[in-house]
């Protein structure tokens, strides 16, 4: 099933900042792995990548795998908007289109889940 795949994988992106493993992202764990995550991609700066707050719908100071692919929906879509529109830039929106590019890698399994919760479900067990 293609849409669990996806989910999946997210689930298994999700897991790679929750260094103690309860199931959340913690601040410290968000900015340490966004730190890693840029020096992968020099062209991208800290601003670039959304903020913690940005992930912590209801504030409580962790992220939720719900928030997470939430959040992660939302930033796919600005991600596929910015590629296309430096696209149509041409050349002159080249630095654009590889920032576009980075972000969409990284939120590129992010698609909106209708059954997003029986998933969820079906891969914690």
């Amino acid at each position: 099933d293609h849409e669990m795949e996806n989910l999946q994988r997210e689930y298994d992106e999700f897991k790679q900042p929750d260094t103690d493993g309860d199931d959340r992202i913690s601040r410290t764990e968000f900015v340490s792995y966004v730190k890693n995550y840029l020096s992968n991609y020099p062209g991208l700066t800290e601003k670039d990548y959304p903020k913690f707050e940005d992930f912590d719908h209801d504030g409580d100071g962790y992220v939720s795998f719900q928030e997470y692919a939430q959040q992660m929906a939302v930033q796919a879509q600005q991600a596929e908007l910015d590629q296309y529109y430096a696209q149509s830039q041409g050349q002159s929106g080249q630095k654009e289109a590889q920032k576009a590019n980075a972000l969409y890698d990284l939120y590129g399994s992010a698609a909106g889940s209708d059954g997003f919760n029986d998933l969820y479900a079906q891969i914690r067990h």
